[in-house]
């Protein structure tokens, strides 16, 4: 099922390139109907594009793991989303929220392979039609709906919550932790995979690269030092139990030995997608990252917490 809490569109908003300079930078507060609808600016168009662009069976819009035992993309992809299972420590019978689900191929994967229920949520309503068209295809109980995590119900369900690389859209950050502790089960599990700066004077991201990353998320980026999200989950009563380092190698492969290269190949495809500006602009996009990792301006983690009561 899909329902759309979002009244604004990116249209109702200033054009990104007339933005004024000091409301470009990381950190930027928006109105629930705007923050809303400036991160679905990045995802809500046709489902096609991202998923040639990210390729491997599952899609995951986010960095892969790899070493000896993988050998393909898809089995990258699977190591990491074996990962977050192992950390959540999932059973059948257990319900998972997935928070910024993209286009459903991980928790359609973690249902089908660990025999557990889902919900994901996106703001986009094209990847969750997508994703509730896989959930049907591979024949598993999950469900996927359009809505910002602020408007989910304060009622404890879940055995565990995920999020892959979706913290950075997520300005207040402590009022996200205490939404989860709400939803979550006693001794529920939480893991969340993001990047980390590594030193305080990253936070300054506002040189053309940084701008130009931030742009592609309609100036959404929240960009934090992971001390700073330890400190917000400890203040919304999560005990911290794990945190994976993941190689920072990891993200470079998966962008410039399959993304990249998949944005050549179909180049003319994602171009009739959506235009060539759009198709110029994540092409940049993906390789500013590249340069950002190379520059240590980022590491990144799996942090593992526990509710407390």
């Amino acid at each position: 099922m899909t329902k759309n809490h979002t009244n604004l569109s990116i249209t109702d908003f200033p054009s990104l390139h007339s933005t004024p300079a000091e409301q470009r930078n990381l950190y930027q507060k928006y109105q629930l109907d705007e923050e809303t609808a400036r991160i679905a600016y990045h995802y809500d168009i046709d489902p096609m594009f991202y998923i040639l662009v990210t390729g491997g069976d599952w899609n995951t819009y986010s960095c892969s793991i790899f070493d000896d035992s993988t050998q393909t993309l898809t089995q990258a992809q699977e190591k990491k989303l074996d990962t977050f299972a192992r950390l959540m420590k999932l059973e059948a019978g257990q319900k998972v929220l997935d928070v910024g689900c993209g286009w459903g191929g991980p928790l359609v994967y973690l249902c089908q392979k660990y025999g557990v229920t889902g919900l994901g949520i996106t703001v986009s309503p094209k990847s969750a039609e997508y994703a509730q068209a896989r959930a049907k295809a591979h024949g598993v109980d999950a469900q996927f709906m359009v809505s910002h995590w602020k408007n989910l119900p304060h009622t404890a369900e879940f055995d565990a919550i995920y999020s892959d690389e979706v913290l950075v859209h997520i300005e207040d950050l402590q009022s996200f932790y205490r939404q989860c502790h709400r939803m979550l089960k006693t001794r529920g599990v939480m893991c969340h995979k993001e990047l980390h700066l590594t030193h305080p004077e990253h936070k300054n991201w506002n040189d053309r690269l940084g701008q130009h990353v931030n742009k592609v998320f309609a100036y959404t980026g929240n960009y934090r030092l992971l001390k700073e999200e330890l400190a917000f989950l400890n203040a919304a009563n999560f005990q911290t139990t794990e945190i994976v380092d993941i190689p920072i190698a990891d993200y470079h492969t998966t962008v410039d030995q399959h993304w990249l290269p998949n944005m050549f190949k179909h180049k003319q495809q994602l171009i009739d997608l959506t235009n060539e500006q759009h198709y110029k602009d994540i092409r940049l996009y993906l390789k500013c990252t590249l340069r950002s990792f190379n520059s240590n301006i980022f590491n990144q983690h799996m942090v593992v917490s526990e509710k407390i009561d």
